[in-house]
């Protein structure tokens, strides 16, 4: 029975990603995609409470925590809305990010889940190149395709979405396929980060590429050794949530440092009005857009900064530190697949710095997806 139940659970999970991918593979134009689009906190709401009402016999002490601290901070949030002129879908991205990590940490993927992942990551890659190989041309002239000029709003879509989908679908795939210890067949990585890159560029996604490219780098340079350690990774993670916010106030106050994307200019109003009140500072206030045209903050950090405050700030990446840390507490070295995983991850959170990524609840389950299947006991192992 609880081999049922497990299958159902990763079922759901594995379900939730590919919705995820398939508004951007598709577009968010058809009837399917644009349900999906909109009512994305519903479905993944209610695809959450299913996993856990399948898994309630298995929950701990601290797993029960988790569920009380998630929905205290919804409760908390919703009741302070109207003063921060919040909305539902804000209110409930931390408590949703919470609970979808505690899904997976209470599930266990075997070699079939991790296959379907593949199948699904892969069909979203395979797709998502075709359509950029077939509709590109259509709206650039072949011969500028490459050129750095070669900057477009959208193809299908926002091409900073196309970007982060590939970005996402090539560490995940590749991680997977380096995991299978089955011959030559490694060697795939090879042309699926060289048709990554390429398409990425083309897009002119530049905060993805350049994700893309550190994770390619770490992960296949640094001896995975080193990174076995728990403490490494965590110390990564440690220092970019602490001190990500004191950077970007940095730069957006600087005269000399530019990021040649016009996000100082953001940051600096953002700052200047979050500044102005302590209850802005303490728990969040309206959403942020800037004055002379419709711009979010884009950067995850500052977002959270913006509509949680502070307060919100250590909830959500204390959360995820606590739970990043969880090996620690068991005293046993990460395996090559975990650290591919939270390398990932980290290339993520690097992309965050230019994009409202790790917030957002459509993406949810995709880039959530890297911390929770690191935080899986697998009971079969994808390394075999």
């Amino acid at each position: 029975m609880d081999k049922i139940l497990n299958r159902v659970s990763n079922l759901v999970l594995l379900v939730t990603i590919a919705a995820s991918y398939l508004m951007w593979v598709v577009g968010i134009g058809t009837k399917t995609t644009s349900f999906i689009y909109e009512n994305s906190v519903y479905l993944l709401a209610a695809a959450i409470v299913f996993v856990l009402l399948l898994k309630v016999k298995e929950l701990t002490k601290n797993d029960w925590i988790l569920i009380f601290l998630a929905g205290g901070i919804f409760i908390f949030y919703t009741v302070t809305s109207s003063i921060r002129h919040s909305n539902r879908f804000i209110n409930v991205s931390i408590p949703l990010i919470i609970l979808f990590l505690l899904c997976f940490k209470k599930t266990r993927f075997t070699k079939q889940d991790f296959g379907l992942l593949g199948g699904i990551t892969g069909i979203s890659l395979g797709v998502t190149l075709y359509r950029i190989y077939t509709e590109l041309p259509k709206l650039v002239p072949a011969d500028a395709i490459w050129k750095n000029s070669n900057k477009l709003e959208a193809i299908w879509i926002n091409t900073n979405t196309i970007g982060m989908t590939l970005l996402l679908s090539v560490i995940m795939l590749t991680s997977l396929i380096k995991s299978f210890n089955v011959g030559y067949f490694k060697l795939l990585v090879i042309p699926i980060y060289a048709s990554g890159l390429m398409a990425i560029w083309v897009c002119q996604s530049k905060a993805s590429l350049g994700a893309l490219v550190l994770f390619i780098l770490i992960d296949n340079v640094i001896p995975k050794k080193l990174l076995q350690n728990n403490y490494v990774l965590l110390s990564c993670f440690s220092l970019m949530f602490s001190l990500g916010p004191i950077v970007f106030y940095a730069f957006s106050k600087s005269d000399t440092l530019n990021l040649f994307t016009g996000r100082e200019r953001i940051w600096a109003e953002f700052f200047e009005k979050w500044f102005s009140s302590s209850q802005n500072m303490l728990i969040g206030m309206e959403p942020f857009t800037a004055s002379w045209k419709s711009l979010g903050t884009h950067n995850s950090y500052i977002y959270v900064l913006g509509n949680y405050g502070i307060i919100g700030y250590i909830l959500i990446f204390g959360v995820l530190l606590y739970l990043l840390s969880s090996n620690i507490r068991k005293k046993r070295n990460l395996s090559l697949f975990q650290v591919s995983l939270f390398l990932g991850f980290l290339a993520i959170c690097v992309q965050s710095t230019m994009e409202e990524t790790l917030l957002a609840n459509y993406w949810i389950p995709i880039v959530y997806a890297f911390v929770g299947i690191a935080l899986q006991k697998s009971e079969e192992s994808p390394l075999e």
